[in-house]
């Protein structure tokens, strides 16, 4: 019995391994990933018995569940469907929760790590073609932000949310003897700074320096250490001229235009924040009645009324394609307060999960945090990364905690 437990928590491992594997490389790759990974979860919990309603995963099941009853009331009837269809996993996560067993914290640390030299590999081969490119062209952005994952046609801040959370999690439970690891861990960490995401960017930096404080014995150990991440911070933010333009361009933010010009100069440029901000103005012009504001517009029907709006106001091209780039906001209006509320509970039991498993509770606030500028689990790799490391979160045990955890088997 004990190796055929042995065997399920072994292909649980490759399956969560090759779902995280497969984020970078599209929706197919990523769909097949997440098809086997389900199918182990679901048989390992049937044939062992495992099955459960867990109580700490209900709220991200009634989340999905009322994204997809809103079909009943929505305004775009056709593109709610197909946001069912692409929402689907973040449905099913929950559910392969409940036939999952008390996943060990070793096996989640061993399954993280070999995703993390999984990167690395990704990294090299991301900045060569970078490397390449710049000798080629001579221009620096090829190195930075979004031209830099272009080649596999990613968004610098989603592989940011990835890198910064493998990046924290491998700081804190490095040991001393793990060099590689620490060698991965200045890869991961020069490639982070390099996609240039600045609110991701600076979270890490907090979380790293209080990891670093609480980890390193000796008060000396402890300040040499905080002042070497802010020197090196420093030093890049001075001498690489992309990385510094991205956070100094935001103090040219125009609250007041953004919120109250009828419409805008053809060729205007906008900052990052005032990109955000405006999202807001076009929310309160989408949600203007008492149901709205209690159960939404209907998933993903604010799409053409986004695009309509932007065309009004004349905004560069790209911005009529944009979502809200606000999780919150994007749920208050698709989802309305009954959407809003669950989703904040589903973030408060994660939040209250990750304090007694600290290694990953730097996943919960950077989540928290990107939520406020992506509408993360509105795109199916912000679906397939929270939803696996929230599923991890979920199921995680102390081996001492439960005879059922994968660490005795």
């Amino acid at each position: 019995m004990n190796q055929y437990n042995y065997s399920w928590s072994s292909l649980f491992n490759i399956a969560t391994l090759l779902l995280l594997m497969s984020i970078p490389f599209g929706y197919f790759l990523g769909s097949l990933a997440f098809g086997i990974w389900f199918s182990i979860c679901v048989l390992w919990g049937y044939f062992e018995k495992h099955f459960k309603l867990k109580r700490v995963l209900l709220p991200l099941l009634v989340f999905t569940l009322f994204s997809f009853i809103t079909i009943i009331w929505t305004q775009d009837t056709e593109r709610t469907l197909h946001a069912i269809g692409r929402q689907l996993p973040l449905l099913l996560f929950p559910v392969a929760g409940m036939f999952l067993p008390p996943i060990s914290r070793t096996h989640i640390t061993k399954i993280l790590k070999q995703y993390s030299v999984f990167l690395c590999f990704l990294i090299v081969v991301l900045i060569l073609i970078a490397s390449f490119k710049y000798t080629k062209y001579q221009y620096k952005d090829f190195l930075f932000y979004h031209e830099l994952v272009a080649p596999l046609e990613l968004n610098a801040i989603y592989i940011s949310y990835i890198v910064s959370t493998v990046f924290l999690f491998l700081l804190s439970t490095l040991k001393d003897a793990q060099s590689m690891y620490a060698l991965v861990l200045l890869l991961l960490g020069v490639f982070l700074l390099m996609l240039s995401s600045k609110m991701i960017i600076v979270i890490t930096v907090i979380l790293a320096a209080a990891i670093l404080f609480f980890k390193l014995k000796g008060k000396l150990l402890r300040f040499s250490g905080l002042g070497l991440i802010i020197l090196a911070i420093l030093a890049i933010m001075k001498f690489a001229k992309p990385i510094q333009n991205r956070f100094t361009t935001e103090f040219n933010t125009s609250f007041s235009q953004i919120l109250n010009a009828p419409s805008f100069e053809k060729g205007r440029a906008y900052t990052g924040l005032e990109a955000r901000v405006l999202q807001i103005r076009v929310f309160n012009e989408i949600v203007d009645e008492p149901s709205e504001y209690l159960i939404g517009v209907g998933l993903a029907s604010t799409n053409r009324q986004i695009t309509k709006i932007h065309e009004r106001l004349n905004t560069p091209e790209a911005f009529h394609h944009y979502n809200f780039h606000n999780q919150y906001l994007q749920v208050f209006a698709e989802l309305g307060l009954v959407g809003l509320i669950t989703l904040v509970i589903v973030l408060v039991i994660g939040f209250k999960k990750s304090i007694k498993y600290k290694s990953l509770f730097p996943f919960i606030i950077i989540t928290i945090a990107l939520f406020f500028s992506e509408s993360v689990i509105w795109r199916q790799r912000g679906i397939m990364f929270f939803g696996i490391v929230y599923i991890l979160l979920m199921s995680s045990k102390h081996y001492y905690e439960g005879k059922k955890s994968i660490s005795e088997v």
